[in-house]
């Protein structure tokens, strides 16, 4: 048996960080392993003192700021505790540069994308290890194989970001860093397939600045983190209003939707902010579950393995590793987010045909309980551990 520590530190994003922290300490004891979870939810934390000097298998936080803490005597606190550290990173690693970038005895780090984690490798030599680890989701009804009336008809969850509030940010940004940021957003509009790093790289040989940057790349991506938001924000407000402008009912639940373009449309719904553990219950309500990567291109998001194991028909554009894990038409759909007219004859197509639907989120249930389940992301754990 090994004992595992786990730091929730942050109630950010909906709760999630602390759902996610909740649910890897069950997977971890139902696996028969100790876990001492530590939670900013119920205690100070300069009661994380209490842990320096002890042993354990590891450490992990979500997105964490833990690597930046120092004690008063000087050194790393988590170099304090005998223990390796893993920190489980939810978006782009450009956007933890400074957490990445500080020199732990034994860091770690777990990845949500194939990309991501070769970025850690090169970009931060000192970390000992970085593997791919896609979060999941949860099972709201797992004894349940029926299929209750579905009140939703397409769903998509997730926080509204404005754009052009973005890109007045950037108009903001000092000239050099400002031109690069648009150079490096053109250039990923025009190859939907480059990742921000691979943009960086490839504009190199054009720019002035082209030693400094490479020689401070990770630095340089961190302050070009307005290229990601932009191109975030934009594909899922264009994505999701020409959707509504082909009359496709659609409810929205995430923060900013109610400010948005999308809340002038009748058969537009808009939910309330919910608690990110109480999504699953509007997972298990959907028919389809609809999603769109935020700039993934070798990885997957959680959403799309809550949707699947709550019975719902996960409709996804296609990444890399999602071609690996699931087959088009089986147990997920894929569709071109580049082509939303096309996605909104595909999810008409599927609303008519209840029996597609109910086969491909059953099969989508069972591919997700059986290869996505937080149990299944334990034994991945402890493989690398």
């Amino acid at each position: 048996m090994k004992h595992f520590l786990i730091f929730s530190m942050t109630d950010a994003c909906y709760d999630s960080y602390r759902y996610f922290s909740r649910s890897l300490s069950d997977a971890l004891t139902a696996a028969g392993h100790r876990v001492t979870l530590f939670s900013t939810a119920t205690e100070a934390p300069e009661a994380m003192e209490r842990f320096v000097g002890l042993s354990f298998d590891a450490i992990f936080d979500f997105n964490s700021a833990l690597p930046r803490l120092l004690m008063e005597e000087g050194g790393y606190f988590l170099d304090q505790i005998h223990a390796p550290f893993y920190d489980i990173l939810l978006d782009h690693p450009l956007y933890h540069h400074d957490s990445l970038k500080q020199s732990l005895s034994d860091f770690h780090v777990l990845c949500l994308d194939e990309n991501h984690r070769q970025y850690c490798r090169a970009c931060y030599p000192h970390i000992s290890s970085a593997n791919l680890f896609p979060v999941t989701g949860e099972d709201q009804a797992p004894h349940d194989p029926s299929y209750p009336q579905k009140r939703i008809d397409v769903l998509f969850c997730g926080t509204y970001t404005n754009y052009r509030e973005v890109e007045a940010s950037i108009k903001t940004c000092p000239p050099v860093l400002g031109d690069l940021t648009k150079r490096l957003i053109s250039i990923m509009q025009e190859d939907d397939s480059l990742t921000q790093e691979a943009a960086l790289y490839a504009l190199l040989p054009s720019l002035e600045e082209a030693e400094l940057i490479q020689e401070t790349f990770p630095l340089h991506m961190q302050a070009c983190f307005l290229c990601d938001s932009y191109l975030r924000a934009q594909k899922r407000e264009r994505l999701l209003l020409a959707l509504a402008q082909k009359n496709i009912p659609l409810t929205l639940c995430g923060n900013g939707f109610q400010s948005s373009p999308l809340a002038d449309f009748k058969h537009v719904s808009i939910l309330d902010d919910i608690a990110f553990a109480d999504t699953f219950l509007l997972f298990r309500n959907a028919k389809i579950t609809l999603n769109l990567l935020p700039e993934f291109k070798n990885g997957a998001h959680d959403r799309i393995f809550s949707a699947m194991l709550n019975h719902s028909l996960c409709l996804t554009d296609a990444s890399d590793y999602l071609k690996k894990q699931f087959t088009d038409g089986k147990d997920l759909i894929f569709y071109d987010a580049r082509h939303p007219k096309n996605l909104a004859e595909q999810i008409f197509e599927l609303l008519a045909s209840p029996q597609t639907i109910a086969r491909i989120s059953q099969e989508g249930y069972f591919r997700a309980k059986e290869r996505h389940s937080w149990q299944a992301r334990v034994a991945d754990l402890l493989s690398f551990i």
